[in-house]
């Protein structure tokens, strides 16, 4: 089916709002110079936080994203696996929100590097919470919607989840920590489950970033049929939904982040192409699906809009044609950014 609703119809919601809440608080961005991150980060500037931006020391593409604002934030090199860094990083910076953006973040590869996937995303959590001590007025722990696994769309906070990859199952687990945590000691912890995202800075072995710059290469693209579904949020507004968070009365909550608007991976192929004149063809079929492939993947939106006030501001067109846009303008500029990431 040609999922024409999902990228025809406007999605109402509520503008972008200066949640005043944060101006001058201290705030702190694990994961600061990732995608998401870093478009966090830069929201957060807008709402005129004092932002720590926490990167590993093994970060390359730091001084890329974070270029354009790095006399705006202060940059702490630390890794959540190390809790006595992290103990170093709670005293230093003391800061009142915290983001917990830091993880090991590929579906694929966690099937190799299942070890990192746990040192991260669950040691590397509760490292940083541990560290912190509820000392702080929130924190927002940036789980997945791969939690959900292959249980019935739409996918509801309330709902069974069942995780089927080791990235999935260790997001959970340090979701399940946090929320532990929480009820235990009554710290100030909401979870957070964003649905795919996409846009400016993405890395390229993601699925539209590989798409858009297969098109500008003039590459045939190799897809699987294509049949499986998904959505996927312009990672603006994922990153104001974030900020929502931070400031709503959601303690011990757990909350979808997504538009609820599924399509089929064959659709958004041709949506991309089409958007982009059809430079090349894509190739369905030329690979084969994962083991363990979700089929629908979609939320249940309601809490989000009933919780934080939110809802996508983007429609998937105007967001790829800016994704777009921008990859053409990277790709034509000799972008160190794509030197670096491919």
């Amino acid at each position: 089916m040609r999922n024409g609703i999902y990228h025809r119809l406007a999605m109402t919601a509520p503008e972008e709002t200066a949640v005043g809440a944060l101006e001058g608080r201290r705030v702190l961005v694990t994961g600061g110079s990732g995608f998401i991150g870093s478009h966090l980060v830069r929201r957060l500037l807008r709402e005129e936080a004092t932002v720590f931006a926490m990167t590993s020391s093994v970060s390359s593409v730091l001084p890329v994203r974070l270029a354009e604002v790095a006399g705006d934030v202060t940059i702490v090199e630390a890794n959540v696996t190390d809790r006595s860094s992290m103990e170093h990083v709670a005293r230093q910076v003391q800061p009142e929100i915290v983001f917990n953006l830091a993880a090991f973040t590929h579906v694929g590869k966690s099937f190799q590097r299942v070890d990192e996937n746990i040192q991260t995303n669950i040691q590397g959590t509760v490292n940083l919470l541990q560290a912190l001590e509820g000392a702080y007025r929130r924190f927002v722990y940036v789980g997945t919607s791969e939690i959900y696994g292959d249980v019935p769309v739409p996918f509801r906070e309330d709902g069974p989840v069942n995780p089927v990859s080791p990235y999935a199952v260790a997001k959970y687990a340090g979701e399940r920590f946090c929320r532990m945590f929480q009820r235990a000691y009554g710290w100030p912890i909401t979870c957070i489950r964003p649905f795919n995202a996409y846009g400016p800075w993405q890395t390229p072995d993601r699925v539209i970033p590989e798409m858009i710059l297969c098109a500008l290469r003039k590459a045939p693209i190799a897809m699987t049929e294509g049949l499986q579904t998904r959505e996927f949020n312009f990672v603006e507004d994922l990153a104001d939904g974030l900020v929502r968070a931070a400031t709503a009365s959601a303690d011990g909550e757990v909350i979808n982040l997504g538009c609820g608007r599924e399509i089929s991976m064959r659709d958004l192929a041709v949506l991309v192409l089409e958007l982009m004149g059809n430079p090349v063809e894509a190739r369905f079929g030329a690979i084969p699906h994962r083991p363990t492939e979700i089929w629908r993947m979609y939320a249940d939106a309601n809490k989000a809009r009933e919780l934080l006030g939110w809802a996508p501001r983007h429609t998937l067109e105007e967001g790829l044609r800016a994704t777009i846009d921008w990859y053409r303008s990277e790709l034509e500029g000799a972008s160190k950014f794509l030197r670096v990431t491919t």
